[in-house]
Order: structure tokens, then C-alpha cells, then sequence
């Protein structure tokens, strides 16, 4: 797909605060955002991570303009943007946009297409301007050709170009990695956060991939049903998820019932030390696959190698345990030559054990 351009050659930006502050929308009867109170930091890379449906692309339409809040105010370093009787249009905001179908006019030439948002320069400078941010994205010889004559990542790239020329203090880019190839995605993924790093605005990103959101942000959004779930880094929501739905949108998960007697939670795969639930309650026991261990017969809990997939780096193992309605997940690097049907232990690695409490299971995300 060709070279990208040098790093560190994107010109930088002022980057500003983006505050929503109690920020409700609604389309017809339904809300779509609802109370949203969020800060984000100048020059800060912030993922909104969640289901088709959950408000991520109405807040990302209210950040820039696009759509006008029900209530609440959002801001733009200190200074209103939308609420109230304040509405500032969206060309007067700073604001950049990217968004997933890339949005480029067929009938103007790539030079052209990224010229179109520097209208507010003189003709030589916005020419200047334009080609100095094709470069970057490694496409200044392209500049005289149509969108139609180019590959899915170069017009992404050509996008990239057209939002950073104008040097916004704050970008804002809708799902803009779905419509590429998975060959492609990783490559243009990496190089397009290295150019925003470059340009130092603030950014933010809608996702429904966790992988991408946790690989790209310095913090995720996770919504549901218009609703600010949790707020935190990559770290914090894989580890310390606030609830069951969200634990099982970052992996995948064995879950388990389990019982609180005490200070320990009894299951089916052994004993663990209770996480903060209330002893006498039920609770489900999560268990990611990577912390499930074959051992020698007899050691661990019994149970039974029912079958085996390898996926490359690893494998994936399904063991039957006794007292468990479906089959125990596990993914392994070791590639343990146990047949299929033979008899095995199982142990389970306690930092890889989530606890929910039974009556907080009902909630999952909305579509």
C-alpha cells in the first residue's frame, strides 16, 4: 500500500479541553445520550467503546456540532460551544472530523479534497498546507489523482490528511479503521496514532473494538444505553471491570456459580478467596481462559480433554468438569500433546478469577 510519510513531520496543534457537562440527547422518544458528564484533556487520546447503539456516535455528533444536546452543556477550553441559547456551528469550533466511510468528494482531485477545509488561507498556502500533510501519510505524488483510483487505506490515509491540514485543536473520528482490510487495519492503525501523536490534538475515536480502543487511548469510555459505564485506562477496565457486562466485553469468559462460605467462594473448578461480595450470596466466578491450566491426572480438579483447536500462538482447549453445565475454555501457549478424551487435571490461576454478584448479572449492553 506504499510508504508512509516521515515521523514527526505533521504539524502541530493547540490542543484544547473538550468538558461535557450533564449532556443529554434524544431522537424522537428515545435517549440516546443520556447525563453525560465527561472531561477530556488537552492533547489526551480517548476511545468511546461500546455496541451500535449505545450513544458513542451521538456524543462524538454533539462534540462536533453536528447534532445540538437536549440538555446540558458541552465546552471547548472553558468556553460553550452547545447549550443554553449558546450553539457554535461546527466550521467554528476547531474541530476535525474523520469519519468511517472517509467522506471524500469524488469529483475533486486528492490535492483538492484535503484543500477543502483550509478555505480561510490564501490559495498558495492552503496548496502548501495540503501537500505538507500528504506527505506525512506518504501520498504527495498522489495528489493530482481521484479517490476512485485509490485503495481503501490509501483513501483512509488521504482522509487523515484532510483532517490534520487545517491543524485542529481537537479531532474527532468515527469508527475510521471498519470499512479496511484486517491485513491493512494494524499497519494503518499504528502509523495514524503516530501521526496524531505528531499533531498533538486532542482526540477522540469511536470503537466497538476493545482491542483497538485499549491498544490506541490513554483512556476508554465504555457506554451503555447512552450512559457512561466506566472511565479509565486499558488497564483498569481489563482488570478491575465494574460489573459482569463489562468484564465480558473485553474477553472472553468462563463463567461459573459460585457460593460465598465465608471468607472463600466454593465452585465447581475449587475454592477462591472472596472478592468483596457479600458472604451468603451467590455469585458468578469468572475465569479467563488464559488462566486455565492442564496438570497430571490427579493433581488439580478431574476433569476431561473433550476437544482442541490450534489458533497458531496458542490453543484452544474445551475440558469437561464435573458439576459444569458446558465445557471449561482454556487457551494455551504449550501445546500439551494430551489426546482428546484423556483424563486431566485442571488448575485455575487466581490472578486471572473475576467475582460478580448473581443479582447484578441482568445487565448487559443494549444494541
Amino acid at each position: 500500500m506504499g510508504r508512509w510519510g516521515r515521523r514527526g513531520t505533521a504539524g502541530a496543534a493547540i490542543a484544547a479541553r473538550l468538558s461535557f457537562d450533564n449532556v443529554s440527547h434524544s431522537y424522537d422518544t428515545a435517549p440516546a445520550v443520556d447525563r453525560v458528564t465527561l472531561d477530556i484533556e488537552p492533547a489526551e487520546f480517548v476511545c468511546l467503546l461500546g455496541h451500535s447503539g449505545c450513544g458513542k456516535t451521538t456524543l462524538l455528533k454533539l462534540a462536533a456540532g453536528l447534532e445540538e444536546p437536549s440538555s446540558g452543556s458541552i465546552m471547548i477550553n472553558g468556553q460553550a460551544v452547545s447549550g443554553g441559547s449558546r450553539f457554535v456551528p461546527p466550521e467554528k469550533r476547531g474541530v476535525g472530523l474523520m469519519f468511517q466511510d472517509f467522506a471524500l468528494f469524488p469529483h475533486l482531485s486528492i490535492l483538492k479534497n484535503v484543500m477543502f477545509g483550509l478555505t480561510t488561507l490564501p490559495r498558495g498556502d492552503a496548496e502548501r498546507e495540503a501537500l505538507k500533510a500528504l506527505r506525512r501519510v506518504g501520498l504527495e505524488d498522489y495528489a493530482e489523482l481521484y479517490p476512485h483510483a485509490l485503495s481503501g487505506g490509501e483513501q483512509q490515509r488521504v482522509a487523515l490528511a484532510r483532517a490534520i491540514a487545517p491543524r485542529p485543536s481537537v479531532l474527532l473520528m468515527d469508527e475510521p479503521f471498519s470499512g479496511l482490510d484486517s491485513r491493512l487495519r494494524d499497519e494503518v492503525r499504528d502509523e495514524t496514532l503516530a501521526v496524531l501523536r505528531e499533531t498533538r490534538a486532542t482526540c477522540i475515536i469511536v470503537t466497538h473494538d476493545p482491542e483497538e480502543a485499549m491498544r490506541m487511548a490513554d483512556r476508554i469510555v465504555l457506554m451503555r444505553s447512552g450512559r457512561l459505564v466506566q472511565v479509565g485506562t486499558a488497564s483498569e477496565l481489563y482488570h478491575t471491570p465494574v460489573d459482569l457486562a463489562a468484564a465480558r466485553f473485553f474477553t472472553e469468559l468462563n463463567e461459573i456459580p459460585g457460593e460465598v462460605e465465608g471468607g472463600r467462594v466454593v465452585t465447581p473448578v475449587g475454592d477462591f478467596a472472596r472478592q468483596g461480595v457479600v458472604s451468603g450470596e451467590e455469585v458468578t466466578v469468572c475465569v479467563r481462559p488464559h488462566g486455565v491450566r492442564l496438570v497430571e491426572p490427579g493433581a488439580g480438579v478431574p476433569g476431561r480433554l473433550v476437544a482442541r483447536r490450534f489458533l497458531g500462538e496458542v490453543e484452544r482447549l474445551d475440558i469437561a468438569v464435573e458439576g459444569l453445565d458446558g465445557p471449561l475454555k482454556a487457551r494455551s501457549r504449550d501445546m500439551n500433546p494430551v489426546a482428546v478424551g484423556s483424563e486431566v487435571g485442571v488448575a485455575i490461576d487466581e490472578a486471572a478469577v473475576l467475582m460478580f454478584p448473581v443479582r447484578g448479572e441482568r445487565t448487559r449492553f443494549g444494541d
